[in-house]
Order: structure tokens, then C-alpha cells, then sequence
């Protein structure tokens, strides 16, 4: 086949879908590391990358008829589904070949290939630079289909998944290798200058008053090290298909950040590792090999409560941390041990937060209610919580949200498996509230790929959630908007726009 373009989409949110609080700030580096690589390998391809977050759809639309790329990739989560599926028939209808990956896309594969014709490949690899890459080789007939990492495709009726290493791990002698180190630079560039342009707008309109002394010459995203120390038994509602941690050297992250100095003028960097405060060592190591011509960058990085202490946040300081991104989730030790695990508790969280508002450190938190066993009192304690963080002036931005049931993660399992979710409630000691509607999850779920956030959300709520759905909707409005009243900003992620509006007018 002749590929002589390629298109990449990260595809926006679908329009009914509410907004998170960082909607539009942070660049979607997932599409500029895959055109970066496909440069790399094949240089006689000339590949565009584009951001539905920032690019409206009928441009992106627009831009599939002017440039008629023979290979088209779409970035997927399941709150951009709609546009996508949208998006991907376009492209068929121009004859390009279309390949999904992401998240939604990686969880629910198989539905997606058995009910989308417009769908040809996915890509179900953490890290798609290479599997995707590799696709473009056996498409141009330089390799089988069947030497193709983490790709699922259809022979005949039949849908087939290659479970092939997507990067090699360790070095031949068996030794530590910096993995992360294999995946070049992104070349930002390759993202339209307007695109930028939209990301430090939006940034300076949300959380410009960090900054009353600084001028922020731009943003961008970088993600030097992933997975997460919960890998072995990670929260409940997480769905990241791989938690492995994963890193780069530390001369591979200041190149990295000297690079979006250099192709963006970026001041602020969101470093998008899961888990930044999980390896100490590693960000002293950073803070050793910080280079003098970079300057002063200032990073926003996820950290953990049970994790936080004095030296993680010495540590963040001495980086150039000016923010930090942390999934309290509950305000109630209960509710957290459930969630997450047994080291977490709300004075693991109180005390989080505390020493990161003794170092001048705000936070960007999330809240996510209605988990397995929740109750008036639980949820009660978490709005208290919500309130405290935000009277104390601890949060740059709160998200809270009824708990959405992902099909990568334990809670989708156990609507799939009821006999998983009943294991789960003895170990946990929570109760299984309908039993009926929970038998009745598989037949309903177990072929589907186009989720309803709001039934999903409220059949877990009848099955797990001692509180009504209504009382998760006003609780979920109480916390962001006492949020917004006090100039901190809010969000509720995946929550369709209609039930928060709804909400917010009771």
C-alpha cells in the first residue's frame, strides 16, 4: 500500500460531556510523540498532528478532506467515543485506513472491532509509538501483519490481537535500562502554532493568578517516566492499561525540557508520570543533573498523599514543582482504604496537604463519590473535607465526580463479573445492594463499546452506593460549586453536561 501522509488526531470531548478543569491547557502529547517517531522511521511521510481539544470538530473534519491521508490514528478515550466513531467515518469515506488507540480503545477492542466497520485496526499498546510504527511497515508490506505489537485486527469473522513486547525492557546482559529513553523527543512543532497559542490562552485564564510575578511564555506536557507504585494492587477505579514504572535518564528529561524550551518557549511543563512521588531517588538524580542553560522551568506533577512527606516535598522544590496534581478521592478513612488501599486515610490526605500549603504549593485534587459502600455520613465527611481544602486556600483546582465504573479497571471487572464484585464486597465489607440489576451486567456490558456515563454511573449506584444517585448529583454540585465561589477552579470529568447542570439548578 502507498502511504505517503498520515493523519493524527487527538480527538476533543463529545458535546455532551462536562468539562474538567483542565480542559484545553496541556497539549496532547501522545499524537506529537507518535509523529515524531513515524518522522523518524519514515521520513519520505509527510505527518500531521492535531488536537480536538483545542481545534473544533469541523475543522478536523475539514482537514481530513483537504489533506486525504491514507492512514488516519485517533486518539480514544471513552468521554470523546461519539466524535471519534464520527471522525473515523469521514476518513472511510475518503479511503483511508483508520486505527484507534488509547484507553477506550484498548479496554473495549474487541466490541469496538466487532460493531465499527469504519474501524480497521487498534492499537492496545501503553506505549504506540512503536507498535504504530511497525503498522506502517506492514502496511507498505515491509513486515506480517503478525510481527505488529499490540495490534488487534480482523482475519475474516475472526478478531486477533498480537500480545508481542511493545519496547524491550532491559538491556541483553539483563541489566537496568532507562526504557523510556527509546522514545525520541517530541518534536512539538509538529502541532500547529495555533494550537499552542490555544493552550497558554487557556492556561492564563484559568490559573493566571499562580503566576502574579511571572511571565509564562508558554505550556506543554512531557511524560518522562510512567506507571505507578500501585502497580501490584492499584486503586480501584484506575483503568491505565500498564502501571510497570517506567523511566528516562535524567539527561533524556532536561533534553526533554530544553527542547519544549526551545520548539514551544515553555516556562511550565505538566509532566503527565503517574506517579512523581513515588520515586524519590529518581527526582534527586533530577535535581543532581539539572543543567544551568535551562534556566528556571516550572513543572506540575502527580503525587500521592500516603507518599507525601518532608523530603518529597524538599525534593519538588528543589525540581522547580510549583503545583501538584493529587487524587484525594474521599474525605473519609473508610472510603479511601476501599478505593485506594490500606495506606491511605484522610489524615494521610489532611497532612498531604497541609505540607504541600506550607511550601507555597497549591493543588490541583479530585474527588470521586459514590465508591463501593459509600454512605451519607462518608460523603458527608468528604464535602467537609472539600470545603476545609478550599478555605485554607490549598487548591489551584478541585474536580469531584460520581464514580464511573472503568472497563479497565477493577470497578468495570465487577460489573462484568459479579462473582469477582461479590469476593471484592467480602474482603472489603461492603454490601451488594441489588442483587438482580448486578447479575444482569454482564449480558448488558459484556459486548458493548459505546458507554453511557450517566446509566453506568447510576446502575453502579443502585448495585454498590448506600446514597442515591440524585444526592451524588447535588453533592458533586455543592463541592464545585463552593468551589468556584471561593476562585478556585472547578470540574467534573465525564459527568454529562446535562445531569451537572441539572444538579447545580436543585
Amino acid at each position: 500500500m502507498n502511504i505517503s501522509k498520515i493523519l493524527l488526531v487527538n480527538v476533543g470531548m463529545d458535546t455532551d460531556v462536562s468539562a474538567i478543569a483542565n480542559d484545553g491547557s496541556f497539549p496532547a502529547l501522545g499524537v506529537v510523540s507518535l509523529a515524531t517517531v513515524l518522522r523518524r522511521d519514515h521520513p519520505e511521510i509527510d505527518v500531521i498532528a492535531i488536537d480536538g481539544q483545542v481545534t473544533p470538530r469541523q475543522e478536523v473534519e475539514a482537514l481530513i478532506h483537504s489533506f486525504a491521508p491514507e492512514l488516519v490514528g485517533f486518539s480514544v478515550l471513552g468521554s470523546s467515543f461519539k466524535n471519534s466513531l464520527y471522525l473515523a467515518e469521514v476518513a472511510k469515506s475518503r479511503g483511508a485506513v483508520t486505527v484507534f488507540g488509547n484507553d477506550h480503545a484498548a479496554a473495549l477492542g474487541r466490541q469496538i472491532m466487532k460493531r465499527r466497520p469504519m474501524v480497521d485496526f487498534i492499537c492496545t499498546a501503553d506505549i504506540g509509538e512503536f507498535a504504530f510504527s511497525a503498522l506502517v511497515d506492514f502496511l507498505k508490506g515491509g513486515r506480517a501483519i503478525t510481527a505488529v505489537p499490540r495490534l488487534m485486527y480482523r482475519v475474516g469473522d475472526e478478531i486477533r490481537h498480537n500480545d508481542l513486547p511493545e519496547v524491550n525492557y532491559v538491556r541483553p546482559d539483563g541489566s537496568f535500562s532507562y526504557v523510556l529513553d527509546t522514545i525520541p523527543i517530541p518534536d512539538r512543532t509538529l502541532l500547529p502554532q495555533h494550537n499552542w497559542s490555544a493552550y497558554l490562552n487557556s492556561y492564563l485564564s484559568r490559573y493566571g493568578t499562580l503566576h502574579a510575578d511571572e511571565i509564562i511564555t508558554g505550556v506543554t506536557t512531557m511524560n518522562r517516566a510512567r506507571g505507578c507504585a500501585r502497580a501490584k494492587n492499584p486503586c480501584n477505579f484506575c483503568g491505565i492499561a500498564d502501571l510497570t514504572p517506567r523511566f528516562s535518564s535524567p539527561a533524556f528529561f532536561w533534553e526533554d525540557v530544553r527542547r519544549g524550551i526551545s520548539d514551544v518557549s515553555a516556562s511550565i511543563f505538566y509532566e503527565a508520570f503517574d506517579s512523581f512521588s513515588s520515586a524519590p531517588r529518581w527526582i534527586e538524580d533530577l535535581v543532581r543533573a539539572k543543567p544551568k542553560d535551562v534556566g528556571d522551568p516550572r513543572f506540575f506533577v502527580y503525587t500521592q498523599a500516603a507518599e507525601t512527606n518532608a523530603r518529597i516535598v524538599t525534593l519538588y522544590k528543589e525540581l522547580g514543582v510549583y503545583r501538584v496534581n493529587m487524587g484525594l478521592e474521599a474525605g473519609d478513612t473508610g472510603m479511601l482504604k476501599r478505593l485506594k488501599g490500606s495506606r491511605d486515610s484522610l489524615e494521610k490526605n489532611q497532612e498531604a496537604c497541609i505540607l504541600f500549603k506550607e511550601a507555597g504549593l497549591p493543588i490541583y485534587g479530585s474527588l470521586v463519590l459514590g465508591g463501593q459502600g459509600e454512605t451519607y455520613e462518608s460523603l458527608a465527611n468528604t464535602i467537609d473535607f472539600a470545603k476545609w481544602l478550599i478555605d485554607n486556600d490549598m487548591m489551584a483546582a478541585l474536580e469531584a465526580q460520581p464514580l464511573y465504573p472503568d472497563f479497565g479497571a477493577l470497578t468495570g471487572r465487577w460489573l462484568t463479573n459479579p462473582w469477582e464484585a461479590r469476593q471484592a464486597a467480602v474482603r472489603q465489607d461492603f454490601s451488594i445492594l441489588n442483587d438482580r440489576l448486578l447479575d444482569s451486567m454482564p449480558a448488558k456490558y459484556g459486548d458493548t463499546d459505546e458507554i453511557d456515563f450517566d446509566e453506568i454511573s447510576y446502575e453502579w449506584n443502585q448495585i454498590f452506593c448506600h446514597v442515591s444517585w440524585e444526592d451524588l448529583l447535588l453533592a458533586t454540585a455543592e463541592i464545585t460549586g463552593y468551589a468556584a465561589k471561593h476562585n478556585t477552579v472547578a470540574g467534573s470529568a465525564r459527568m454529562s453536561s446535562s445531569q451537572l447542570r441539572r444538579a447545580r439548578v436543585s
